[in-house]
């Protein structure tokens, strides 16, 4: 009897055993499931964000390599890009007078972050500014995302500082890219606009204070649609859409600071792209 009383309880502990053990693979399998079901949530949830996030959001990576790049293009691209046209040439100012800061002829630029042809001419600006001096403040932003050209890739000056022995540079960003007030365009810089822009379009550019360029000097076009990299990556082509207006536009901007710092420096200056775009400020 005693053995048989034994049996029972060993075999009552093995079905406990077995009990315990298939609620402990349930609890596992429940447990399983459930993380499954969390990393499932967590997975659509993160690309609802995605699809959601804002198209005009820039790359910080790309804008920053696109900068970095664009202040040290070679001079050989410069040489093998095509000729500007006459419509990239700054205009010669009646009445104009030298404009100087610490006793070097000076680049003025108005413009807005929101302004799209603004957005496209900072790329040659800086382009043609960096072979004479040095940028540091830069930021990247993009156009406004509901004006035409939307969202283009480019820079902002708000908070650009620039050295140079050769020549001085001033940018007044006059709205920011919502079209809020940013920074006054005051003195002798609102008093030049004022004569020389009346109608008050952006960008306006005058170079030394003789002459001026009213609106982009490249083609909106080849910017359509177009990313950090894909710019970067045009500009270094001159025989892409891109190349084929940025260069020559920062050859004929190089060439008139040239005409405004007679000729220095003079590899730059007298290197081959600058001097064939100097022959167009010439007629």
């Amino acid at each position: 009897m005693a053995k048989s009383n034994r049996a029972e309880t060993a075999a009552r502990a093995a079905q406990l055993r077995a009990e315990a053990a298939r609620k402990d693979r349930q609890r596992t399998q429940v447990i399983a499931a459930s993380v499954a079901v969390v990393v499932v949530v967590i997975a659509v949830v993160l690309g609802i964000v995605i699809s959601n996030r804002p198209k005009d959001a820039p790359a910080a990576s790309g804008g920053a390599a696109a900068l970095a790049t664009l202040e040290k293009l070679p001079a050989s691209l410069f040489d093998q890009a095509p000729a500007p046209t006459p419509e990239q040439a700054p205009a010669k100012l009646q009445g104009g007078t030298a404009l100087t800061q610490d006793g070097k002829p000076k680049v003025l630029y108005v413009g807005a972050e929101y302004c799209p042809f603004c957005a496209m001419e900072r790329w040659a600006l800086i382009g043609a500014l960096s072979r004479f001096g040095t940028f540091i403040g830069v930021t990247e932003t993009t156009s406004s995302s509901d004006d035409v050209h939307p969202n283009t890739p480019t820079f902002s000056f708000k908070d650009a500082k620039y050295t140079s022995d050769a020549v001085a540079f001033e940018a007044v960003e006059t709205q920011d890219r919502n079209k809020q007030p940013l920074q006054t365009l005051d003195g002798e810089n609102l008093a030049l606009f004022q004569k020389f822009n009346p109608g008050g379009g952006i960008p306006w550019i005058t170079y030394g204070g003789t002459h001026a360029t009213d609106g982009a000097t490249v083609d909106a076009n080849a910017f359509e649609g177009k990313t950090y990299d894909q710019i970067i990556a045009g500009i270094q082509d001159p025989t892409s859409d891109i190349g084929k207006t940025v260069t020559p536009a920062i050859n004929m901007i190089t060439a008139q600071i040239c005409d405004q710092t007679k000729g220095q420096p003079a590899n730059v200056c007298t290197s081959q792209g600058v001097s064939s775009a100097s022959v167009l400020l010439k007629r």
